[in-house]
């Protein structure tokens, strides 16, 4: 299997489904996989579809990046072509003029997570749960860290972006996190529902009022901020040590600011 084979997509009645389809590691997510679920946003627009839906095979939603790919980053060319390809496949979500559903098929953690918050609605089962652990090994969560407080408020972004909260779906819900939790058995039922309401709407009208709900969002010094950010983090002695404790199986053994300097 190829990290492109990884993520299928499917195109049936108006609908254009990305399936996340690595379940034997869980869908952690390779730059690939990044890559190919952006082509496929870019896929939905040029072939007309009028919504796409954003899932996985499993009974895991996507644990995040692959922790092991994260452990190869060396120097600041690797940074960017990082930061590059994730923050591609954020701005597809957001600016695509065509609705993107979220169907968490279950947990959902780092680049999972971000990418259901990304989402323009995402169903999500009640009891599953959510989580950002990436301080945990030494670096941030790219996307909700510049987007999370705007959608949940700050306090409650910093309960989970740095005190490592998990929540429930039920509980994401009733944060606006996400837009509906449900039981896992009706998780499709509500799906449906949500694709039907979307079928009703203008096209036109559906692409504006999206960009319209987005535009609080975006911001054209984004990625600058998340390069200069990331850099001396996803290259840097904590982030190779916590990748590494964390494929050792062991608790990390963070130097700290500063480290590695004369």
């Amino acid at each position: 299997m190829t990290e492109t084979d990884a993520v299928t997509v499917t195109f049936e009645e108006g609908v254009l489904t990305v399936r996340l389809d690595r379940p034997e590691k869980y869908n952690a997510m390779t730059s690939g996989m990044w890559r190919a679920v952006t082509g496929a946003i870019e896929r939905a627009v040029a072939e007309g579809a009028r919504a796409v839906v954003l899932t996985g095979r499993g009974d895991v939603f996507c644990a995040g990046d692959d922790i092991g790919a994260l452990a190869d980053i060396e120097d600041d060319r690797d940074v960017r072509r990082l930061v590059d390809t994730l923050t591609d496949c954020f701005d597809a979500i957001e600016t695509a003029p065509v609705p993107v559903v979220g169907r968490a098929n279950g947990d959902a953690y780092g680049g999972g997570f971000e990418l259901l918050a990304a989402a323009d609605v995402a169903v999500v089962p009640a009891e599953a749960t959510f989580g950002l652990p990436e301080t945990q090994i030494g670096v941030i969560p790219l996307y909700a860290a510049s987007r999370l407080s705007q959608l949940v408020g700050r306090q409650r972004a910093a309960d989970v972006a740095l005190a490592g909260r998990e929540l429930t779906g039920r509980e994401a819900a009733e944060w606006g996190l996400f837009a509906r939790a449900v039981p896992a058995n009706r998780l499709d039922e509500a799906v449906a529902d949500v694709l039907a309401g979307l079928e009703d709407g203008a096209p036109e009208a559906l692409a504006t009022t999206k960009a319209w709900l987005n535009a609080p969002l975006r911001s054209g010094a984004d990625r600058v901020g998340m390069r200069t950010g990331l850099g001396h983090l996803f290259a840097g002695p904590d982030a190779r040590e916590g990748a590494t404790a964390f494929l050792d199986g062991r608790d990390p053994d963070f130097a700290g600011p500063g480290a590695g300097e004369e």
